[in-house]
């Protein structure tokens, strides 16, 4: 597990984003922007050597192909991957004439609260664990090009798996679902739409420098490059139908990749656009998915 750096008191001031391993916040001026992320309320995956050696090929890999649009400046660094799951705003910890209920510190008490839920459902299973298994690739896209590429666990696709994976799973969405909603309830997300359980590899709002009309990059030019060919589990027929059609509700395509499985240890409260000795962001407080006291700030 990676070691969590604390912000320091003038840090807490600044502006910057704030996030939960699993829950991402960002500080703007009088509030603060959290958003719940599993791995980056939030969840870090970045952590394991393995995912980054594997993202540090890929990403290099396919910025040697032929990928309209895509820049250095747009990758996400993979000590920085997370699951994003839910968005909030909050008071300041430091802002003791605020009247605000949601405040950092109650956002880590609600998030501390869970904390026995986390472990009885993660309890469920052989492995007695969190794991997330990064199988789907798509993109957030218009007619025009893609601003965002992710990764996530597969859905309802119909790929072969065993009962042991599907019940790994179905635990994934369970506990993202259970934070996701409970910061709902409490008031702290106020974002209508469903909770979709991913995590980001490219985003063209970090392209430098920064232009008032999006750049876009291509993911068709992605799906078709050799680089993705290395990321297709073993048995993968090319010539299989490689993307899937999205439902008519959906403009999301996807097709299936290897990343591997990887356990998710704890949900943290990160500051997001900070960055640790390591480049992850720095976490403010968590919940461990066992019988241990959520570590402090």
């Amino acid at each position: 597990m990676s070691t969590v750096t604390k912000p320091s008191p003038s840090d807490a001031n600044s502006n910057k984003n704030l996030e939960i391993d699993g829950i991402a916040m960002s500080h703007e001026k009088d509030s603060e922007r959290i958003s719940v992320i599993q791995e980056g309320v939030g969840q870090p995956i970045g952590h394991h050597p393995d995912l980054q050696d594997k993202m540090t090929r890929f990403q290099s890999s396919l910025l040697e192909d032929s990928v309209d649009g895509l820049d250095p400046s747009i990758l996400i660094k993979p000590r920085r991957l997370h699951f994003t799951l839910g968005v909030m705003s909050l008071s300041p910890r430091s802002s003791i004439s605020s009247q605000s209920t949601t405040t950092v510190e109650s956002a880590l008490t609600l998030l501390r609260s869970l904390q026995p839920q986390l472990t009885e459902l993660c309890a469920v299973g052989k492995s007695g664990t969190l794991q997330a298994s990064l199988e789907r690739l798509g993109a957030f896209e218009s007619n025009d090009g893609a601003r965002v590429m992710w990764v996530s666990p597969r859905e309802n696709e119909g790929w072969p798996e065993s009962e042991e994976e599907l019940e790994e799973r179905v635990k994934l969405v369970r506990v993202a679902d259970m934070v996701h909603q409970a910061f709902k309830d409490a008031g702290y997300i106020t974002e209508t739409r469903p909770l979709k359980l991913h995590c980001t590899l490219i985003n063209t709002s970090y392209r430098k420098p920064f232009s008032r009309k999006p750049q876009l990059f291509s993911f068709t030019d992605v799906l078709a490059s050799n680089t993705l060919l290395e990321l297709r589990p073993n048995g993968y027929s090319t010539q299989a139908t490689s993307v899937s059609s999205p439902p008519e509700s959906s403009p999301d395509r996807t097709t299936r990749v290897a990343l591997g499985t990887y356990t998710i240890p704890e949900i943290q409260l990160c500051a997001m656009g900070s960055h640790g000795p390591e480049d992850e962001y720095v976490s403010l407080g968590s919940v461990k998915f066992n019988a241990d006291v959520a570590r402090g700030e």
